[in-house]
């Protein structure tokens, strides 16, 4: 034990504990919550579980908000045409797909263009901003893109076509030639703490919109509430921080998706086959892989439609090609990981790149490259001017957007924060950037976090794991980065019975040691490191969330097994 009375061994999965605030033991549901409740300052009635829509800032408090909703309010109201320059990733499609939805229903003239992954990449191009203006555009507005692309916004300029940025990515030092800039990122802004996504912005500006719209008596009949489903899934995608304003928009969102979902998002869940309560995890498990699927395996713009469909029987067909487009993204991300794996043949720089790999994939398989290995990697694919596109995944500890800038010299172009980023390798410069690559991450593991902490809220008997501490619990929601799930271990348990179920799931009944207290189910995901310690017979210490239990219903829990400290 170390002095704060957690063990001091790493976990299976190379985690040490500490607790994610003070230390709390409890052997009932009571005494646990009660205990959480302190730990966080919270009380039973806080507004913290209470999110209401009345509490979201003024827009007009972000940067050029003020600018822009006057322009656009007025492209509506004098019937101009509208072009939505989209990306191709959940926050890029949902949020352009509510701009035409809410656009659309106040009576604009709307157009939307999606880039292509891997023939246009990220950004707004020269050459589609050429297009809308020669088809008669007079707006333009982007989503989650356009802070960098400074060609396109000053060819906007030249072109009279006033363009209005929204998005969330960190400004470069200079800013581009813009109509109006939304970006809570900027240096001079920092509207809502810096919290929104892409899609988050395009929904004050709506707000702002509408408000103006208002003032003049040519308020629209739509409620903007009903697009707070795809905010939602658009922010819990881009795994922004679920506090503050965010937390007010998802908690609302997820309502909307469990009550009365948009035409495509009912497509959507039906095809994924959800049928129990809707979560900041279904989100991420179910919905979000879909939607990314059109852009990584074939084009944003089926995703995009999609979205903003009104018609059940075109968003049930749209969510079917979704639905195949993710499963071949599983099977060819499937394929690169392995192929990746054996072409680095036990290499300590993960660094690898191949002609036949699909742009689509390769990020994700640079994703469990660093996973299983704890260290960042690198995989790229050939672009159709022979340059190599390199894709970059890191783990706790290490900044990827450094390693890029320590690789500058052999990339022409890159952009990344700390989790991911990417950039194009220079014409015949690949064994610059490994080495460059390689010595970057061998600098930062340095100091790096080779043990990253995993936050215990505190240990529990298995007597506290009830369904009204679960119920508690579930007012958390909704969770995910920057609102974690209240982690619990559970010391001193056995394993008394284990089924392989299909997908990999396990399902363990788990036994406190010593007093042979009643069985708890419960269930692992991904099993990796744990499988040995997770067989019936050893005493050992669990980590992990207690939840109620759909699949068994009334009012059964389990305990979701998150990692494992060995015993005996």
């Amino acid at each position: 034990m170390n002095g704060d009375g957690l063990p001091d061994q790493l976990t299976l999965r190379g985690r040490r504990l500490a607790w994610r605030h003070q230390p709390l033991y409890a052997d009932d549901p009571l005494a646990a919550w009660q205990g959480l409740l302190a730990s966080r300052g919270l009380s039973e009635g806080d507004s913290y579980f209470t999110p209401r829509l009345a509490d979201l800032p003024d827009p007009d408090g972000m940067r050029d908000m003020a600018k822009a909703a006057g322009r656009l309010a007025t492209a509506i109201a004098d019937a101009e045409h509208i072009h939505i320059f989209g990306d191709f990733d959940c926050d890029g499609v949902s949020g352009t797909a509510i701009l035409v939805e809410a656009l659309q229903a106040a009576g604009a003239h709307v157009t939307s263009s999606i880039p292509h992954r891997a023939d246009d990449g990220h950004g707004i191009g020269v050459e589609p901003v050429g297009q809308a203006h020669a088809d008669g555009a007079t707006l333009g507005i982007s989503v989650d893109t356009g802070t960098t692309c400074f060609e396109a916004c000053r060819e906007a300029g030249k072109l009279g076509l006033d363009m209005i940025v929204t998005d969330h990515h960190l400004p470069d030092n200079n800013l581009p030639q813009a109509f109006a800039l939304l970006n809570p990122s900027r240096a001079d802004c920092g509207f809502a703490g810096r919290l929104l996504c892409g899609t988050g912005v395009a929904f004050f500006l709506l707000v702002a919109t509408w408000k103006r719209l208002k003032q003049v008596g040519q308020s629209p009949a739509f409620d903007l509430r009903c697009l707070l489903d795809r905010v939602a899934v658009a922010t819990v995608a881009d795994v922004m921080r679920l506090d503050g304003v965010n937390r007010i928009l998802v908690h609302h969102g997820l309502q909307q998706l469990n009550a009365e979902p948009s035409i495509g998002m009912a497509a959507l869940l039906d095809v994924a086959r959800v049928k129990s309560a809707i979560t900041s995890e279904t989100i991420g498990f179910h919905i979000a892989p879909r939607i990314n699927a059109a852009g990584r395996m074939r084009h944003g713009e089926q995703a995009m439609r999609l979205l903003s469909a009104t018609d059940a029987a075109e968003a049930a067909q749209l969510a079917a090609a979704l639905d195949e487009s993710n499963r071949q993204r599983r099977q060819v991300e499937a394929e690169v990981f392995r192929q990746a794996e054996a072409k680095l043949a036990g290499s300590p720089v993960l660094a690898v790149y191949d002609p036949s790999w699909h742009a689509g994939v390769v990020g994700l398989a640079a994703g469990r490259l660093a996973r299983k290995h704890n260290r960042p990697a690198a995989v790229g694919f050939v672009m159709s001017d022979d340059r190599i596109r390199v894709s970059l995944r890191g783990r706790p500890g290490y900044h990827i957007g450094d390693l890029l800038n320590a690789c500058s010299d052999v990339l022409e172009g890159f952009g990344g924060h700390a989790g991911a980023g990417g950039g194009t390798v220079r014409p015949g410069a690949w064994q610059g950037f490994v080495d460059a690559f390689a010595q970057a991450v061998e600098v930062q593991g340095r100091d790096a976090a080779r043990h990253p902490e995993l936050a215990i809220d505190g240990v529990l008997g298995l007597n506290a794991l009830h369904a009204g501490l679960a119920e508690r619990l579930a007012r958390f929601e909704p969770l995910g980065q920057g609102n974690p799930p209240c982690q619990w271990m559970l010391q001193q348990v056995q394993v008394v019975d284990r089924r392989e179920m299909k997908g990999g799931v396990v399902r363990l009944r788990l036994q406190q040691a010593v007093s042979r207290s009643a069985p708890l189910a419960a269930v692992v995901f991904g099993i990796g490191a744990m499988d040995e310690a997770l067989r019936p017979g050893g005493t050992l210490s669990v980590v992990g969330q207690l939840q109620l239990d759909d699949w068994r219903g009334n009012g059964a829990v389990q305990f979701v097994v998150e990692d494992v400290l060995g015993g005996d």
